[in-house]
């Protein structure tokens, strides 16, 4: 296993030729949860009764039950309550950046998780994953340059990460901090490397940044043109786009943009100091568009015709929720752009 930066030197001797076509490498028998997408070293024959994803208060278990399947019956478009499914994953350019492109599963998987590659000038990434993984896809990626490195956000997407790394012969980065989610750390041809520092800049122009809240190692990565066209902030669910970031004049003063969720499905809020730590480690960095945990839907673009910056509305959502929780004389409130 390697560990910020040091390579797994099994996997360097594995590097595929450039233009090589990956090879499909997936453990077809392992235990997938229906709820989360999350892959257990557990087989079918051995059975597994929770999943501890979705068991966790920041998710919830589905009124129908706890509910399994594999990528091998995935991959065959059948699932164990006998319905026929034809899985498949759709990769669509971002309507903000020539250079993001979306990717998410049809029919809708797990939480609905999306991933999203950044044709990067050194290389391209993909930040976070969906849990299905199949020919067509490798396909898909490698038309438009295959990846350097997968980056992901935190435990809510670690997914089929062994298998995504072992396929594409690529390091997986997570963050240390969370690293006791990760259901499969022993996978024999997998390349994972776990993140401590604040910042790391893992490419020039391209900064892991440790924003915490949702998990302690919530990460959210800052890149910096000319790696994309303008300066984007990918966040997952480290600052969550609210409703009212999509009404007509979404930079009105006193609109809120977005929300600091502990748990998004079950509504539960961060503490103020929480909101305003997380304010603080993304306050230097210049930012135009963030993309969050879903395709499309929970992206932000900053128009030249708003009133203000994606950076002010920031600190607006911020201020509102504290205010929201009786917090009137909160240190939110002295903090300026």
């Amino acid at each position: 296993m390697g560990s910020n930066g040091t390579e797994n030197g099994s996997v360097a001797k594995r590097r595929k030729l450039d233009g090589e076509m990956p090879k499909l490498s997936t453990t077809n028998d392992l235990l997938i949860c229906c709820a989360c997408g999350a892959q257990y070293e557990v087989t079918e024959e051995n059975g597994l009764e929770e999943c501890r994803i979705c068991e966790d208060p920041r998710q919830f278990v589905p009124g129908t039950g706890q509910a399994w399947t594999t990528l091998g019956k995935m991959q065959a478009a059948t699932a164990d309550d006998g319905v026929s499914r034809k899985y498949k994953n759709v990769i669509e350019r971002s309507a903000g950046d020539s250079k993001v492109w979306e990717m998410w599963t049809e029919p809708k998987f797990g939480i609905g998780q999306s991933a999203r590659l950044i044709q990067t000038t050194h290389g391209n990434i993909l930040w976070d994953l969906v849990a299905y993984l199949d020919e067509d896809t490798i396909k898909l990626i490698q038309d438009m340059g295959g990846i350097k490195m997968i980056i992901i956000s935190h435990p809510h997407f670690y997914t089929t990460w062994a298998d995504w790394s072992s396929t594409f012969n690529v390091p997986v980065y997570t963050v240390r901090a969370d690293a006791e989610w990760l259901n499969r750390q022993q996978h024999p041809t997998a390349d994972l490397r776990l993140l401590d520092n604040p910042v790391t800049e893992i490419l020039p122009g391209i900064n892991s940044i440790i924003a915490g809240g949702h998990f302690p190692g919530s990460q959210v990565l800052h890149v910096a043109p000319p790696n994309t066209d303008i300066p984007t902030l990918f966040t997952a669910d480290a600052i969550f786009p609210a409703q009212s970031a999509k009404n007509p004049d979404p930079a009105k003063p006193g609109q809120i943009t977005y929300m600091f969720l502990w748990s998004i499905p079950n509504m539960i809020p961060l503490p103020p100091d929480e909101v305003l730590r997380i304010f603080c480690v993304l306050k230097p960095w210049d930012f135009k568009a963030t993309y969050g945990v879903m395709a499309k839907w929970s992206n932000c673009f900053e128009k030249k015709t708003d009133r203000r910056s994606l950076r002010e509305r920031l600190l607006d959502s911020a201020q509102i929720a504290v205010r929201a929780m009786g917090r009137e004389d909160h240190d939110i409130f002295r903090e300026t752009i």
